[in-house]
Formats: C-alpha cells, sequence, structure tokens
C-alpha cells in the first residue's frame, strides 16, 4: 500500500497536493502530525516537501529516502474532460520511479512533467526540474 502525505507542519497548498494524487492514484492520504517516517517504515511513501522554498517530491522506502525530485514550477487548472486515473508522466527518470506505485503512462511533452486529475475537476502539472 501506498501513502501520500507532506513534511511535518506543510502549508496548506502542500497539504491540498498531496490528497489530490492520494486522490488520482488510489493512494491512502496521511494527514502527517508529529508521525515521523520510521511510523510508517512498512509502507511506501510519496512525500511532497518544500526545503528552502523549494518544492519536492520523495518516495520513500522501509523509512528512508529512495528517490527525490525538484519540481520547477506547480501548475493547478480545472478539467474539463473526464476524469483519468492514471498519472501521466513526461520525464523517464520519473515515470521508472512511479510506475511501482500507482497506474502510470509515459508520455510525450516539451517539458519534463506529472499530469494527474484530482479532486473536485482539478489538473494538476507537476514541472520536474532537471537533474543536477
Amino acid at each position: 500500500m501506498t501513502v501520500v502525505t507532506t513534511s511535518r507542519k506543510a502549508a496548506n497548498d502542500l497539504r491540498a497536493l498531496a490528497r489530490h494524487l492520494a486522490f488520482a492514484t488510489g493512494a491512502r492520504y496521511l494527514a502527517r502530525g508529529k508521525t515521523g517516517l520510521a511510523a510508517l517504515s512498512d509502507e511506501s511513501v510519496i512525500l511532497f516537501l518544500r526545503e528552502r522554498g523549494a518544492l519536492r517530491l520523495q518516495v520513500v522506502e522501509e523509512g528512508v529516502v529512495a528517490h527525490e525530485f525538484a519540481l520547477r514550477k506547480v501548475t493547478i487548472s480545472e478539467r474539463s474532460e473526464p476524469i483519468s486515473h492514471t498519472v501521466r508522466i513526461a520525464d523517464p527518470s520519473v515515470y521508472d520511479v512511479l510506475k511501482r506505485y500507482c497506474v502510470t503512462e509515459q508520455i510525450e511533452a516539451d517539458v519534463p512533467s506529472v499530469i494527474f486529475d484530482g479532486q473536485q475537476k482539478k489538473r494538476i502539472v507537476l514541472e520536474v526540474a532537471p537533474d543536477a
């Protein structure tokens, strides 16, 4: 089972982003509070966090950060098409990681991105920063 959550004391926008991804993937959303990652060691965790103003997406396995991606930009817009419960990914490195945790589809796009349909007719686009 996969859990989607945020860093501790996350801002509302970060918690909303985690809830949208959990909804899109059918994963469980966990409001972190004071729960440490060690308490979630038996589950894979997709974690959104903001460090020094930079947004990051981490995948935690057995209490250890296994993968990490910097996000350059987040766009949330209204979705007019029928909902899709498939995460569409235009970055091969992100696709190779996330396909283990949710239903994904690799797509072609000009910008490396992760696209999914969230709650309340929202479409979320995460622009992935190139590896540094």
